[in-house]
């Protein structure tokens, strides 16, 4: 009969209480994840202040089972590099522009379509609603990222101009406008009767300081923290045109976390969303009035609206092919239904 000596007695024992001791451990403890979130917007910005938020408040939510680590201000690449990353699994949440993000689903493009909004409340509706929802679906089955939250308002683009006030688009006849490189802007200026102008974002204010340009377009925060204003005599209130962002997942990322995990993911991107969409607009009022009390430009608070959208049918024919006329004739029908 085979007799256990102390010693093997001593660590068999031993053996056994450490293995129960990590069975009796949460499984969370022995499987943290942690996600790399990536972005573009620099600490002060409100943008950026929020993410750290959202990723403070989901290590909380969920007791430190998921750590977001966030890298902002370009630290890991630009914003179309950024969600190159979050295609491939180099990294695991970004948060671009549908215009960006349009880089790989062009459709995603139609929610910066030109004139298409009358307000927020209808975009937010749309957008979130089942007209845009194969768009995203494309997203998913093409390029393996899924939205952690559809909405994250940047603000309405509005038109700046050196000497000559816009009112009407006969007003931009002979004007040289400075537009990103992408097909929406080009075609949008030109259907105004302008000359699109491509020029990387860091040179627009030289560009209009040096009058190589006769304006820009650009959301109010921007135009406030860039100080296009300074070298504009004209801020016309076009709102031509929504930006909104977005925060992506690289869709195995979060597959690999369970059901409610996943939910707190959700529930926070969710909850952060929304309160960045109520404090960028009541910053944007605030950027807005101190715009005007600097005396530096003059602000056309009522252009003729109507006149310039009835301009841009051209424009939408020739973005049509580049949609897919079945997303855009969707969208559209949506959006008639919330006017």
């Amino acid at each position: 009969m085979h007799r256990s000596t102390p010693r093997k007695l001593f660590a068999s024992t031993l053996a056994t209480a450490v293995l129960a001791a990590l069975s009796a451990l949460p499984f969370a403890a022995q499987a943290a994840t942690t996600l790399r979130f990536g972005h573009v917007h620099v600490n002060g910005e409100l943008a950026a202040e929020l993410e750290q938020e959202f990723a403070d408040n989901v290590a909380k939510k969920t007791k430190g089972e998921i750590t977001i680590k966030v890298f902002p201000g370009e630290q890991l690449g630009k914003e179309v590099d950024l969600i190159q990353q979050v295609k491939s699994g180099a990294l695991d949440i970004t948060s671009p522009s549908m215009a960006a993000l349009s880089n790989l689903v062009p459709a995603l493009e139609i929610a910066s379509a030109p004139f298409l909004w009358n307000d927020w409340a209808q975009a937010e509706k749309v957008i979130r609603g089942p007209a845009f929802q194969p768009i995203f679906d494309e997203l998913r089955d093409k390029h393996n990222v899924l939205m952690l939250t559809k909405i994250w308002y940047w603000g309405w683009r509005n038109l700046t101009t050196g000497t000559k006030a816009v009112n009407k688009p006969e007003d931009m006849a002979g004007l040289k406008i400075r537009v990103p490189e992408s097909p929406v802007w080009v075609e949008m200026i030109r259907a105004m009767g302008a000359a699109p102008t491509p020029i990387p974002f860091g040179e627009v204010y030289t560009a209009l300081q040096q009058k190589l340009v006769d304006g820009q377009e650009n959301p109010i925060p921007t135009i406030y923290a860039r100080k296009f204003y300074e070298v504009q005599g004209h801020l016309s209130m076009t709102k031509h045109m929504l930006q909104n962002n977005t925060f992506i997942i690289n869709k195995r990322s979060l597959e690999k976390l369970s059901p409610e995990l996943q939910k707190i993911l959700l529930d926070e991107a969710a909850a952060i969303s929304e309160k960045n969409t109520r404090l960028q607009q009541e910053q944007e009022t605030k950027m807005l009035e101190e715009i005007r009390k600097s005396g530096k430009t003059t602000i056309n608070d009522k252009p003729d609206r109507a006149a310039f959208a009835a301009k841009m049918a051209p424009a939408y024919k020739n973005l049509e092919a580049r949609w897919g006329t079945a997303n855009l004739q969707r969208v559209k029908a949506a959006v008639d239904s919330t006017k």
